[in-house]
């Protein structure tokens, strides 16, 4: 079970905002959360989509930082995630409890963040929870209440705020494995109960599974043991709190016929193919009784600033009413608004930002708004969008490689797909080190001289158990430190279709392309028209004497490359002679002193002018 929980807040936790770092103050009791992470374009399309002006308005910046001063006491910090994407408007209310409108969140809901927020402590209040492409949404929970004590001035109690995050991180992980409508009906009912029943004391723990059970049943849930475990003990904690079931009635009763009566958990607005229309015909059929004030913050978007086909849900049906007016005008027409954001030429990579959203534990979230490989923008319906799994990201360090770590020295990222239609996009793949978030380099996907796509060889495609398909190999300007933790987060349309109809999806989160470095390693030198006959290069071997303390260097045609030395004792420098043209492998051993084991080999292969 703690495998399958922190899995689960490793990815999704990037998206917590938190305790604010910076703060502009104005009138008013509208406040919005920006994760440090958004570009500038970024950033002013949420303000356009909320409504408001970043000048006019009480802005609270969050950091990486404070998500881990936040989220210590419930997350390991080995498990929060280095960047901070998702934002949030809030406007404290006096009545109509909590309502809830999102736009972009792939996994979290309206309803459970209504859901959530009434454990925290907060009655009545609007909220707006978005991102400037898709991401899950688990973490906007954090930011939420921060914004809302700003607004109101209140401040929540501190062990309501933690027993919210443990219903979030509870209801996603059940989600997991029942979907995410039943994970919210039960935990909501069965918190409902519990608080009518005012149980407060351990005699009612056996109440409690009494409960669950009753409720399970009563909506045909079937519960693991973990996913029954996880909801009891979130409930016990409940039990513990005087909660006053009058204040919550109004948004906990929503979220419950909401959820009953939704199909499906969210909305594709704008978009033509029929699964979409048929999302919206089932959602007119079990729209709930209107509760939004005419000036709600929920009522008042610019859909237009986040583009096409974005996925929005909302706690009142009639939240929606204006989504589904100015998308549906957007795609009658032939020409992109003017005012719609894109993600592609935003550059949300670029080396003065950092990575796209720590988006999901499901790992689906991308942008769906892309341009084509000539700049031209495309009809969002007409776009494939390429999702990871079609594709084999190395090196990587992942429970599917047993952890594995690499050789130090490494210069190259690959990426193999099996199809054959896949050529460079117009994005980026940045590296970075994960300790400290810090850029290492950021590769643009038209740059010729680091990214070249090719097929892949007979014992390629045996390793992957393919019959055909194509890598592209990136080549780093400089190699990678020995004893150190990177992560690469890849662009939305890194890679497109040789047609433009096609666009790769960005990767979630930073923990989707991770890897780790061992204490030894080789490298040599690059060049980019490749070595020249009569030319040398210098290679270095990496050893720090903690696991690697003997190398050579083995198996190499002296015909084509000579080195001028083949053994090692220590981290030193070599220099390599090229003399022949044509291709030429060698291969780089390791061992361990104490016993001369062989720790890892590295291949190498030249090309040789």
């Amino acid at each position: 079970m703690k495998r399958k929980l922190l899995s689960l807040i490793m990815s999704a936790i990037c998206l917590t905002a938190a305790i604010p770092s910076t703060l502009v103050f104005a009138d008013g009791q509208k406040v919005v959360t920006l994760g440090a992470d958004l570009s500038e374009d970024q950033k002013n399309a949420i303000l356009r989509y909320f409504g408001v002006s970043g000048q006019s308005i009480q802005t609270l910046t969050i950091t990486n930082q404070d998500e881990r001063n936040h989220l210590g006491s419930y997350v390991p910090l080995e498990q929060i995630g280095t960047h901070t994407y998702s934002c949030a408007l809030v406007c404290p209310t006096t009545s109509g409890g909590i309502q809830v409108k999102t736009a972009n969140l792939s996994w979290v809901t309206s309803n459970m963040i209504a859901s959530t927020l009434s454990t925290s402590g907060v009655v009545n209040c609007d909220v707006l929870a978005a991102a400037p492409f898709e991401v899950s949404g688990t973490g906007a929970l954090t930011g939420i209440l921060m914004a809302y004590e700003s607004a109101s001035g209140e401040q929540l109690d501190e062990t309501k705020k933690g027993i919210a995050t443990q219903e979030m991180i509870t209801t996603t992980t059940i989600a997991n494995t029942i979907g995410q409508q039943q994970a919210t009906e039960i935990v909501n009912d069965t918190k409902m109960q519990v608080i009518q029943g005012n149980q407060v004391n351990q005699e009612t723990r056996n109440d409690i599974d009494v409960i669950i059970n009753q409720v399970a049943e009563e909506k045909n849930i079937s519960l693991s043991d973990d996913d029954r475990q996880l909801l009891q003990d979130l409930l016990e904690e409940i039990a513990d709190q005087n909660y006053n079931y009058e204040d919550m009635k109004e948004t906990l009763e929503r979220v419950e016929q909401n959820v009953n009566n939704t199909i499906d958990d969210s909305q594709v607005i704008g978009s033509d193919d029929s699964t979409a229309q048929d999302a919206a015909a089932n959602t007119e059929q079990t729209e709930t009784p209107e509760t939004l004030a005419p000036d709600s913050i929920l009522k008042n978007t610019d859909e237009s600033a986040l583009g096409d086909n974005v996925s929005f849900d909302a706690t009142d049906s009639s939240a929606l009413e204006q989504t589904e007016a100015q998308q549906t005008e957007a795609a009658q027409s032939e020409t992109t608004p003017s005012g719609e954001f894109d993600i592609t030429t935003s550059d949300n990579y670029s080396e003065s930002e950092n990575t796209t959203e720590a988006q999901t534990e499901t790992a689906t979230e991308a942008s769906s708004e892309t341009a084509g490989t000539d700049g031209s923008d495309l009809v969002t319906s007409d776009i494939e969008i390429i999702p990871l799994s079609d594709f084999v990201l190395s090196p990587v360090t992942s429970e599917a490689t047993n952890y594995k770590v690499y050789p130090a020295g490494l210069q190259e990222l690959t990426v193999s797909f099996e199809r054959d239609d896949i050529i460079a996009g117009s994005g980026t793949v940045s590296v970075y080190n994960a300790v400290d978030s810090s850029l290492v380099e950021t590769v643009n996907m038209n740059d010729e001289k680091k990214v070249t796509i090719s097929p892949l060889d007979d014992d390629e495609l045996n390793e992957l158990g393919w019959t055909d398909g194509y890598k592209a190999v990136l080549t780093l300007s400089e190699p990678l430190a020995q004893n150190a933790t990177y992560f690469v987060a890849m662009s939305q349309d890194a890679f497109s279709t040789e047609d433009g109809r096609g666009s790769s999806e960005a990767t979630p989160d930073s923990y989707t392309w991770m890897f780790q470095t061992s204490p030894y390693g080789f490298s040599i030198t690059p060049a980019e028209d490749g070595y020249m006959t009569g030319t040398t290069a210098t290679a270095t071997i990496l050893m720090d004497g903690s696991d690697a303390g003997y190398a050579t260097i083995e198996n190499v045609d002296t015909s084509m490359v000579s080195f001028d030395q083949n053994e090692f004792w220590a981290t030193g420098n070599l220099t390599a002679s090229f003399l022949a043209s044509g291709e030429t492998t060698f291969q780089v051993a390791f061992y361990d002193v104490a016993g001369g084991n062989l720790l890892y080999t590295m291949d190498y292969s030249v090309e040789i002018n």
